[in-house]
């Protein structure tokens, strides 16, 4: 019987999973297998990484059972020659001797060792998500968690028995973590990471920085999760970090402004007029520079929509003395006035 799932699609359980690799493996001793049966099977194993490690395990596994099988021969044949063998017992006997024993120990040790491994790295939920330039999605996980994604924000998510991860590889994402001190939940992005149990945060991977705001509960940073350093949030709380070097800033996290995109509404506060260009044109989707570095300082106090980056920046000169002028090429420049 043929086992095989759709590419992209998850066993229900690891025992489903194992069981279709062990079909593929039982067929493929049979003087039957065809050229197609082996393409169909090669498919099979592409389709997903789990599949190919479970299979080659069943692969080893036979291997170390041929070894033993060699090994109990001429254990056999020893006892036989030294003293009558005993027609009950003959493996407890075997399984006594100095030759026989570390090589059973081991094979219990793989098979063991293997499958908690398999189980334990075998997600029972993933999901892969990205948003286009102007889109935002509101995401529903099994356990009640809720995601909602920015523009332009590429997410996967995979939940473990032991744990949930999320991987935050571009963009701005606002978590609500359904809480589970059984199963904490990660967000890795580039080399940081943000660790909880239950909460509500912000995190945002746009360069220059990575940036992390906490509304509700507490959670953990580490700038570099090859570091022992850890940084401990509450609410109101944020951090901005450097990818570069792994420097941290702190940050005020007022409540309203934690998520805020959500609304399509942003606000700044006496924002550095540097942060407000690198944020229009996340928007915009085109560059927004400043024709001098003497203006990237220039406080900025306003209501932004983000479904309207254009209207803002030409309502910008009303706000503070500058300049704001198309490029005939594309993007936008903003200087003195």
């Amino acid at each position: 019987m043929n086992k095989s799932l759709p590419p992209g699609m998850a066993p229900d359980t690891l025992v489903d999973l194992h069981e279709a690799a062990a079909d593929w493996f039982t067929r493929r001793q049979e003087p039957t297998w065809t050229g197609a049966d082996e393409r169909a099977l090669d498919a099979w194993l592409q389709a997903d990484a789990q599949h190919r490690a479970i299979f080659d395990s069943m692969g080893r596994t036979r291997q170390l059972f041929g070894q033993l099988k060699d090994l109990r021969t001429q254990t056999a044949a020893t006892v036989s020659a030294t003293a009558p063998a005993p027609r009950r017992g003959r493996w407890i006997g075997m399984a006594r001797s100095p030759a026989f024993a570390p090589a059973l120990a081991a094979m219990f040790a793989l098979v063991l060792g293997g499958g908690w491994y398999a189980w334990d790295h075998t997600p029972r939920y993933r999901l892969d998500v990205t948003t286009a330039p102007g889109e935002t999605r509101l995401v529903d996980l099994p356990d009640g968690t809720r995601i909602a994604l920015n523009f332009a924000t590429t997410l996967q998510v995979r939940y473990y028995p032991r744990r949930r991860e999320a991987v935050l590889d571009q963009g701005e994402a606002f978590f609500q973590v359904a809480a589970d001190a059984a199963k904490p939940f990660t967000v890795d992005s580039g080399a940081s990471q943000v660790k909880v149990v239950g909460t509500a945060f912000n995190v945002r991977a746009a360069p220059p920085r990575l940036v992390v705001k906490v509304l509700e509960g507490k959670v953990q940073v580490q700038a570099d999760r090859a570091r022992p350093s850890v940084l401990a949030l509450g609410a109101g709380m944020g951090v901005a970090i450097d990818p570069a070097t792994g420097r941290e800033v702190s940050l005020a996290a007022q409540a309203d402004t934690v998520g805020d995109w959500r609304s399509g509404q942003l606000r700044f506060r006496r924002t550095p007029l540097e942060e407000v260009a690198q944020e229009v044109a996340r928007y915009l989707g085109q560059p927004v520079t400043l024709a001098s570095a003497d203006l990237a300082g220039l406080p900025v106090s306003a209501f932004f929509g983000t479904a309207a980056p254009e209207a803002f920046l030409q309502l910008l000169p009303d706000l503070v003395a500058v300049r704001v002028q198309r490029q005939p090429a594309g993007g936008w420049v903003i200087s003195r006035r």
